[in-house]
């Protein structure tokens, strides 16, 4: 344990003093962050989307080609992707609305009054919910993006740079072992993972939104963070010493589209039909999903999300702690 403290200590002390990895750190996440948030916060994909608890007037609404319906019963949820919500109950209908779509309530509720026909008398309640919700959207599904980058490039950085400037071979006629490496390696991710995740935490509070951090939020953030340092420890593992550009021209290769092909940016529905059972269960938009469950509903998440993955984890981990060797003879 000792060896892994000092290593972990010395890894730390070396990368944190330069200052490219504080931009990559701090300054890339929140840049991306808001690129996204303000970019794409005003987009009419998102803002069009109807989340209504009644099937039928939802197949009604998605026939005037003005909405896109969805049936659904959570308010919370469709509130946060930013959606409009139609809850019909007892005869009234409430219509929750991001303060962006108010001019789009008139002719939405124009429809309703159709559907159910003059005779009939619709009885409105519009509600106004937050205008940050898209950005919240955004900044909860940044924390799983954090995760992914730091872990994967953060071990497959490191790990590069130490080959390239013959400080692995200093290591490598030390008593430390392969498996007190990966340890030291993983811990650092987890700790610039952390630093990371405040400033990203702050820009939730700027948009209107205190995030819930208990030791479910920290617990699962370490676990998505082991996991994603398996895998790059897998991804260095398995690459040729010789070529170690390999490594991370391999980690851009898988880590590229995990993070855009994942609901941290983009909500399920903004995504072909074809892609989104892919991108709905791949590692990214689990991780995103159980982080919104603490950090915004403070919610239990889904066992199975939880489940899924600590597994991942288990043989990340294991498989990369194999992989990634000091010493060719370990």
């Amino acid at each position: 344990m000792k060896r892994i403290l000092l290593t972990t200590k010395a890894v730390i002390k070396d990368n944190l003093s330069s200052r490219a990895t504080w931009f990559f750190i701090i300054f890339f996440p929140l840049f991306l962050t808001l690129i996204f948030a303000l970019g794409f916060g005003a987009g009419t994909q998102v803002h069009q989307y109807v989340v209504v608890n009644n099937q039928q007037l939802g197949k009604y609404i998605n026939q005037s080609q003005l909405f896109t319906a969805i049936y659904g019963t959570n308010e919370r949820e469709a509130m946060l992707r930013g959606y409009i919500f139609v809850n019909v109950t007892n005869g009234k209908v409430n219509i929750y609305y991001p303060q962006n779509d108010k001019y789009l309530v008139p002719s939405l509720e124009a429809i309703i009054t159709e559907y159910y026909d003059k005779s009939s008398p619709v009885i409105f309640n519009e509600h106004q919910s937050s205008a940050n919700a898209y950005y919240v959207y955004v900044v909860s599904g940044m924390i799983g993006v954090i995760a992914l980058s730091n872990g994967v490039f953060g071990v497959t950085g490191v790990a590069s740079g130490y080959y390239r400037d013959k400080l692995i071979d200093r290591l490598a006629a030390s008593p430390l072992r392969s498996y007190e490496w990966v340890v030291s390696l993983v811990i650092y991710e987890i700790v610039i993972t952390l630093i990371s995740t405040v400033p990203i935490l702050l820009l939730s509070i700027v948009f209107g939104v205190i995030p819930i951090v208990g030791v479910a939020f920290l617990g699962f953030l370490v676990i998505s963070t082991l996991m994603f340092s398996g895998l790059g420890a897998i991804i260095f593992g398995l690459t040729p010493k010789d070529k170690l550009f390999v490594a991370n021209v391999a980690a851009n290769v898988i880590t590229i589209p995990l993070m855009f092909l994942s609901t941290a940016f983009f909500e399920i529905d903004a995504f072909p039909s074809i892609l989104r059972p892919l991108v709905e269960y791949q590692p990214v938009s689990v991780i995103d999903a159980v982080i919104r469950d603490v950090m915004v509903y403070g919610q239990v998440p889904s066992l199975f999300d939880v489940f899924y993955i600590v597994l991942l984890t288990l043989a990340f981990i294991a498989v990369g702690s194999k992989l990634m060797k000091l010493r060719e003879t370990d």
